[in-house]
């Protein structure tokens, strides 16, 4: 009885050689030569980096260009960190020269005092995310402190959440409506 072996199966995409076709190569290609140039110390890439969120922060996250510079930009900063700063001041400070417990705590401190403003709360939590988003402020305390903002932003929200009527919580909440779709009856089996 003899057995045979197959060869394994390939899994994933192939690697491509070409640049990607997707995108506007030359707005890319130009953005790419702005971080070359522009970015020569980690001061310069924060700065870029930082304009970068505060001039885009109400786009809508569809435009992939955008999302594909500012990634080249995030991807600049996290390397010139490692050359110009220590293990400890990359895990305890933000790139904006401020102690990221500091940060945390003042973040949090402030949705606290705020609990019972939805509005308010959310832009607490935009102003957190646009300004300390990593690679600004290392990833764990980042995620942790806006799971945090979150829930207190989600619990804001929710007061008398299911004592509303589905046309009064988008009322409340601006949604217009386009289209209304029908609802299904449940029927029993």
């Amino acid at each position: 009885m003899s057995t045979r072996t197959r060869a394994p199966e390939k899994e994933g995409a192939e690697f491509r050689l070409e640049p990607s076709p997707y995108g506007n190569k030359e707005k890319r290609a130009a953005w790419e030569a702005r971080i070359d140039d522009g970015t020569k110390s980690l001061g310069d890439a924060v700065a870029m980096l930082l304009e970068w969120r505060a001039d885009h922060s109400g786009d809508t996250i569809a435009d992939q260009d955008d999302l594909w510079i500012e990634a080249q930009i995030e991807a600049r900063v996290a390397v010139l960190r490692f050359d110009e700063m220590t293990n400890d001041q990359i895990r305890s400070e933000t790139l904006t020269d401020e102690k990221v417990a500091d940060v945390c705590r003042a973040a949090l401190d402030e949705a606290e005092d705020n609990a019972e403003d939805p509005e308010r709360l959310e832009e607490i939590v935009a102003r957190f995310r646009n300004r300390y988003k990593p690679p600004i402020m290392p990833s764990s305390p980042f995620m942790r402190t806006e799971t945090e903002l979150a829930e207190i932003l989600m619990k804001a929200r929710e007061r008398n959440w299911y004592g509303q009527t589905l046309d009064e919580l988008r009322t409340e909440r601006g949604v217009i409506m386009h289209k209304a779709g029908k609802r299904k009856k449940e029927t029993a089996s």
